[in-house]
Formats: structure tokens, sequence, C-alpha cells
């Protein structure tokens, strides 16, 4: 499915560059995160309400799903090697540990 057309008005053409220390670019990425955004809809957000955007999740659950995508890629890759036939690079042990750990963490999100 395509990008729906945008009218001339709400295109956003204008690039405005800011410089942010590497603790203020963590804060800004961390409360994008949380709130469901890319950092820059959130600094826009923020701007234009003056408000904070609504935090969706906790830190914590951030955190756990980016380590569970983390842990999911990897698995990925893995297993399609495996099915390329290249599966001597990939050790069974590493495999059943992505496992595990993948299977921690979905435990962790559904309590």
């Amino acid at each position: 499915m395509a990008r729906p057309v945008l009218k001339e008005e709400d295109k956003r053409v204008v690039q405005v560059n800011i410089r942010l220390t590497v603790i203020e670019n963590r804060k800004v990425c961390t409360y994008a995160e949380a709130s469901g955004l890319t950092p820059a809809n959130w600094i826009r957000q923020k701007i234009f309400t003056g408000k904070f955007p609504v935090i969706k999740i906790s830190a914590v659950e951030a955190s756990l799903y980016r380590e569970l995508r983390r842990i999911g890629v990897n698995l990925n890759q893995a297993v399609r090697q495996v099915h390329s036939g290249r599966s001597d690079g990939v050790p069974l042990g590493v495999l059943n540990e992505l496992l595990a750990m993948q299977q921690e963490i979905i435990k962790a999100l559904l309590k």
C-alpha cells in the first residue's frame, strides 16, 4: 500500500537542526521511546503543546522490548543461516541460549 498523499501545507519541508549533549540526547531518546514516538516527533509535540507526551510504557518494559527485539533479530539471522545450509558457523548452544532468553523476557513482559 502506498503512503497517502499529503496536502502541500501539511508537508514538512523546513529543517531545524539543534545540538544536544550526549546526556540530553539519551534523555530525549528515552522519553520518546517510552512515549512510542520518534525523537523528532517527541520534541515537536513537546514544543508545540508545552507538555510532555504521555508515557505509554515504563522504562523497564521499554528496555525489555528492546532486548526482546535484539534477540529476535539474532534468532532470525541464525535460522536463516541454518536454512540456507551455512549452519556450520551457528552453534546449536547459541540458538538454545537465545531462545531461552527470549522466553524469559516474554514471561517477564506478560506478568
